[in-house]
Parts: structure tokens; C-alpha cells; sequence
């Protein structure tokens, strides 16, 4: 039975409930059901009151501004190693006969609407033509991943088949590379994944590779010819292609020699004074000239051209040309004749 208000026992009782003490051990030793000792608590109005808790611990103090940057710069450093990629580079060919470069971009292998015909023979080309070297430019497989793009997704080889025929055609270049940047399309994957597949198999194969674009000191025998390539380049103009290229160099890059973009699919070349030096501007062209992205626009100008230019050094001479194999004709000619 609930003891009597007042009693000292029902004081006692509600001491206990009030201190936090288990109902059921109370009503046990009231002989009551714990329902019927809530339902008398109730009756009288009497709640558990909140504990208080008493402790030494407190919050250890913010970490300072210092500390902060400090640890952050840490990080920085550390994902630096796998991020990062120089700016402005050297590279040279230490020769008394002229080279040539080709920009070959946007091959786009792995999807339908490809001329892997013209692909196979340019490659087989490159690699084994004496004084030959190439720039792979941007988007050299498809890696459609994006959801926007799910009907073209379908209209492509499997990705790690795509991955494997590109390395495949570095290990078959092998020598004759130049440099290695990347373009939209493998650049999904890495900012999905956070993780710079292209950026990591060229450090394994000991190459070259600019990543979006840098400055590249290309040094032939005793001449220098600074340029930069990028896959991507403001300023676009369908009515004249190499607009982009001029507007750069005049902006950013006017110490270049020559420019290259990519990524529109639609090869141009522009020889033209820049400061009083001759420059080129170059427009890659692509292997994917009767896929979606060309049929949507019409299939206006999209074709299969690496533009090439032939580098002489000892004398500040170069001759460009968008047929590659015209530029290997000139290329032999002159590579015969000593100057």
C-alpha cells in the first residue's frame, strides 16, 4: 500500500523515485505493482528530478591560427605528391638535324563513330619514323561516365578496354613521346575519383605529362621554342579557329612560339608574326568523325588531322603543316640535306 502523505515513509519514497533510484526496486519493497507506485507518483505530482553531474573535464582549448596552418600545409605537401605537376618544363634534343612534333589529340578511343583505321596507320607512323615525336593531347579515350550522358555511355567499348588500348599505343610510341596531357573526358574519372589515372601511369612509364598545360622550353640542337598546349582554350570562334590561340598568346603566353588547343574536333594552322617573331597557331583535329558530337553539329569540319611542325637547330626555323604526312615529306627531305 502507498504510504500516507506526509508519513515519513512516503517522503522516503519519494526521495527515492525523486534521486533516480528504479521504480521497480521501490515498488517492491512497498509491495505495489511499479504501475500502481507510477500512478500514486502521478496522483501527487512527483517527478525525477534531473541529475546533476558533477566533473573536472573540460573542453581542451580551440586550436590556434598557427596550428592550423601549420598542420593544413602538412596535408597540402601530402597530397601535393599525387596532385601537383610542374608548371614549366625543359626538354631537349640535342641534334644537328631538324625534328618534327606532331599534336595528335581527341582520339576518343573505346567509342563507336571512330576511324581506327586512320588511327592504326598514324600511329604505326610516328613510331617508327626517324626525327618523329608526339604530343598526345587531350581526350585520348571516351570514359563517358557523366549521368547527363547516359544514351552515350551505351555507345562505347567497355572503360577498361578503352584504358587498355591507350596504353598500349603510349607503350607503342614509347620514345617518340614528347609529352602527355589530359582533356575533359579522363579528367570525369579524376574528378569523381580524386584520383589522376593518366597522371599515374605516366609516372610509372617515366613520361612526360602536363596535365591541363604548361609551359614547355622545347630546345632543339641550339634553339629554343617555348610553346604551350592546352586541351581546352577560351576565346572560341567557329568562323576562325585559331581566334582562341591568338587571343591566349596575346594575353597569357606571349612568349610562345607556337599554341595548341583541342577539344572542338576541327584542325586549323596559322603561321603568322607575333612580336617580331613568326609563330604557329595549331588546332588538333580528332579521330571521331562520325559519332554523336559530329553528327550533332552537322558533321561540319570534324576530321581525322595531326597538325605537325618541323623544328630546325641551329637557326630559328620552323615549318608547319596540318597533314602530318606532309610534314614527314618535308621532314625526310631536310633530314638529308645538312644545312
Amino acid at each position: 500500500m502507498f504510504p500516507e502523505e506526509d508519513t515519513p515513509k512516503f517522503k522516503e519514497v519519494k526521495a527515492r523515485y525523486e534521486g533516480g533510484e528504479d521504480l521497480r526496486t521501490i515498488a517492491s519493497d512497498i509491495k505495489m505493482t511499479p504501475k500502481a507506485v507510477k500512478d500514486q507518483l502521478c496522483r501527487y505530482g512527483i517527478k525525477r528530478k534531473e541529475a546533476i553531474v558533477t566533473s573536472n573535464y573540460k573542453l581542451p582549448p580551440d586550436a590556434s591560427w598557427e596550428k592550423h596552418l601549420e598542420v593544413i600545409k602538412q596535408m597540402d605537401s601530402l597530397v601535393a605528391i599525387h596532385q601537383k605537376i610542374p608548371t614549366e618544363i625543359t626538354i631537349k634534343y640535342d641534334t644537328d638535324l631538324p625534328i618534327g612534333l606532331v599534336q595528335s589529340a581527341d582520339w576518343q578511343l573505346g567509342q563507336f563513330g571512330v576511324d581506327y583505321d586512320s588511327f592504326q596507320r598514324d600511329m604505326e607512323l610516328i613510331a617508327s619514323e626517324p626525327g618523329l615525336y608526339v604530343d598526345i593531347g587531350g581526350d585520348a579515350w571516351q570514359n563517358i561516365i557523366q549521368a547527363s550522358k547516359t544514351g552515350s555511355s551505351h555507345n562505347q567499348i567497355p572503360i577498361p578496354v578503352q584504358l587498355g588500348l591507350t596504353v598500349l599505343t603510349i607503350k607503342l610510341l614509347g620514345l617518340r613521346i614528347n609529352t602527355i596531357r589530359t582533356g575533359n573526358h579522363p579528367h570525369w574519372s579524376t574528378a569523381l575519383t580524386g584520383e589522376d589515372w593518366l597522371g599515374e601511369k605516366t609516372k610509372q612509364l617515366n613520361l612526360v605529362y602536363t596535365k591541363h598545360g604548361a609551359k614547355v622550353n622545347l630546345i632543339v640542337g641550339k634553339q629554343a621554342y617555348p610553346y604551350m598546349a592546352r586541351h581546352i582554350g577560351r576565346f572560341n570562334s567557329s568562323f576562325n579557329p585559331t581566334h582562341s590561340n591568338k587571343q591566349e598568346q596575346r594575353l597569357n603566353y606571349p612568349w610562345a612560339r607556337f599554341t595548341v588547343f583541342e577539344h572542338q574536333h576541327i584542325a586549323d594552322m596559322e603561321q603568322y608574326r607575333y612580336d617580331g617573331k613568326e609563330c604557329i597557331a595549331i588546332r588538333t583535329g580528332t579521330y571521331a568523325v562520325y559519332d554523336d558530337y559530329a553528327q550533332q553539329w552537322g558533321f561540319y569540319g570534324a576530321h581525322v588531322s595531326n597538325p605537325t611542325i618541323v623544328f630546325f637547330p641551329n637557326e630559328d626555323r620552323m615549318v608547319g603543316f596540318k597533314d602530318m604526312r606532309d610534314g614527314i615529306e618535308f621532314l625526310r627531305a631536310v633530314r638529308r640535306k645538312p644545312r
